[in-house]
Parts: structure tokens; C-alpha cells; sequence
């Protein structure tokens, strides 16, 4: 996360252009640049975010409009040369964040839908790419970041999201709140059940001294109970407390090597109101039709 190459994909309405003020932030306080990127289809395709609709302007209008819309949220020493392709969305955004270390965008763009209803690209996007991917909303600014929610199912594919959340932390006077959940309805009796809170606390508090020793005074970690579902006590836990970002892999035990979001990670992503910031674990799976062409 040093000097980050900060990829923004956008269809040019208001809604996506939120991203670039995340993005900005970012490239201050870690020292990166933004690339900008529209992508447009060729007419008798058709999609959602961040596709606009059909138009017979030329690149370099649509260079020029992109230059100065990005400008009004982003600083210009901050921005690279704007990029606009033709072809399918989510494929030209793939092969953009190649050389990008993140891409900030929104759920959606012109068809103005919460992120409940996360569209056919931007759920590609976070299930393909291999740089994290930060998801804001215009109600889900990360400027200041102060409260980092990061969790952990204590797998390694979890322990990938560690690295950017201290980063993050190390720029900033952010704090981290690491949770690890635990179900009631995995044990028939309370003392079963107390007993493993305990363990999963000291585990917890092992892999802090283990993995974030180095900002050990900006963590506070907690094993908690919950009734319900793991991703409605996300939900919950942010409900009740106004983090600035939730730091959290795509996929968890169940993850194996298959390009699915993880059904925590793809609730999460829908429900929560705060910015997300999900790291997909590099995969040795190639992106094919059939992963790609739903």
C-alpha cells in the first residue's frame, strides 16, 4: 500500500463520482496517484454500472468531460491521464487493475440503487480482481479515517486483509477493532460455549502479538457471541458504531479455490452502510468463461 496505483471506474454520474473523494484521500495519506477510467459498450450490448448509456461522442470528448468531472473531487496533482475504453465493463476494468494495487468505486452508478442490489459488474469486479477493492457510497466517507472494523475467522485467507488494514492504520490516527464471531447455535450447553469464547480470545490475542505487534496500541480485539447470522452481527456491529471502514477478505475457511465471494463477504457487501474494503486472496485459478460470462 505504499504509493498505490488507485484505479476509479466510472459511468460519470454523481453517484460514481463519489468515489474519487475515497480515492483522493487515499493517495494523500498514502502518498499514490488515481487513474480514472470510463468504459463505454458498444450499442447493441448492455449492462450495468459503470456503463453509460448509448452515445456518439468521441474519446477525446469523453477524455475531456471525464478530466474535468474528476477534478472537482480530486486533487490534480493526484490524478494520472484519464483513460476511456470501449467493450464490456468489467473485463476492461480487470485488465486496467492489472497494474493498479486498489480500485475504489460504487456499487452503482446511473441506476441509482442501494448496494443491496450490487450489480452484474461491480460484484465481477470484487470477485475477480486481485486488488483489493474498496465499495463506498455517498453515505460512506473514509475521510478521516478513524475506526477500522477488521474481521477474522482465524484462516489464512482472513489474515490477508491484515496487511492493508495496518497500512491504513500506519498513515493515519486510524484504531482497529478486530472481532471474531462465535455462533451460540454451535454449542447445546452455556458453559461449552463460555469455554470456547475464552480459547477464541486467546487465540485472538495471539495473533494480534503475532500479526499486528507493531501497532499493538491501535488494536483493541474481541472474541463476541451472536445469535444471529456472522454477517448480521457485521451489520450490527456497525449499526451500532460509527466505523469509517470494514477491512475484511472475500473469502474465509470455505474459500478454497473457487472465484465465489464468500456468502459473509457478498452480505456484507450488500447490507452495511460503512465503506468495505475487500481483499480477494490471490487465486492459481484462472478467470474463464465460465467464471466470467454469467
Amino acid at each position: 500500500m505504499e504509493n498505490p496505483r488507485i484505479l476509479v471506474p466510472t459511468d460519470l454520474s454523481d453517484l460514481s463520482m463519489v468515489a474519487f473523494e475515497s480515492a483522493n484521500y487515499l493517495a494523500d495519506v498514502l502518498d499514490g496517484t488515481i487513474l480514472p477510467l470510463y468504459v463505454y459498450q458498444p450499442e447493441k450490448e448492455s449492462g450495468s454500472f459503470p456503463v453509460a448509456p448509448k452515445s456518439t461522442r468521441q474519446i477525446p470528448e469523453l477524455e475531456k468531460e471525464l478530466e474535468a468531472k474528476v477534478l472537482q473531487y480530486a486533487d490534480e496533482d493526484n490524478v494520472e491521464p484519464v483513460v476511456v475504453r470501449k467493450g464490456k465493463p468489467w473485463k476492461i476494468i480487470m485488465e486496467e487493475s492489472e497494474d493498479a494495487d486498489l480500485v475504489v468505486m460504487t456499487s452503482h452508478g446511473r441506476s441509482g440503487f442501494s448496494r443491496l442490489f450490487l450489480g452484474s459488474v461491480t460484484e465481477r469486479v470484487v470477485r475477480f480482481s486481485k486488488a483489493p477493492v474498496l465499495l463506498v457510497e455517498k453515505d460512506s466517507k473514509i475521510k478521516p479515517l478513524s475506526d477500522i472494523l477488521l474481521t477474522t475467522d482465524f484462516s489464512d485467507n482472513s489474515l490477508e486483509a491484515f496487511d492493508y488494514a495496518r497500512a491504513l492504520v500506519k498513515q493515519t490516527y486510524a484504531k482497529i477493532h478486530l472481532v471474531h464471531l462465535v455462533n451460540l447455535s454451535q454449542f447445546d450447553k452455556v458453559s461449552a460455549f463460555e469455554d470456547q469464547i475464552a480459547a477464541r480470545q486467546e487465540q485472538l490475542d495471539a495473533w494480534v502479538n503475532e500479526h499486528l505487534e507493531d501497532i499493538r496500541d491501535k488494536v483493541t480485539a474481541e472474541a463476541l457471541p451472536v445469535k444471529s447470522s456472522i454477517h448480521e452481527a457485521i451489520v450490527h456491529l456497525t449499526s451500532q458504531k460509527k466505523y469509517n471502514l470494514v477491512v475484511m477478505s472475500t473469502l474465509g475457511h470455505t474459500g478454497l479455490k473457487y472465484l465465489r465471494l464468500g456468502s459473509t463477504a457478498a452480505n456484507v457487501l450488500r447490507l452495511v452502510k460503512t465503506a468495505v474494503l475487500s481483499i480477494n486472496p490471490k487465486m492459481d485459478v484462472p478467470i474463464s468463461k465460465e467464471h466470467g460470462e454469467l
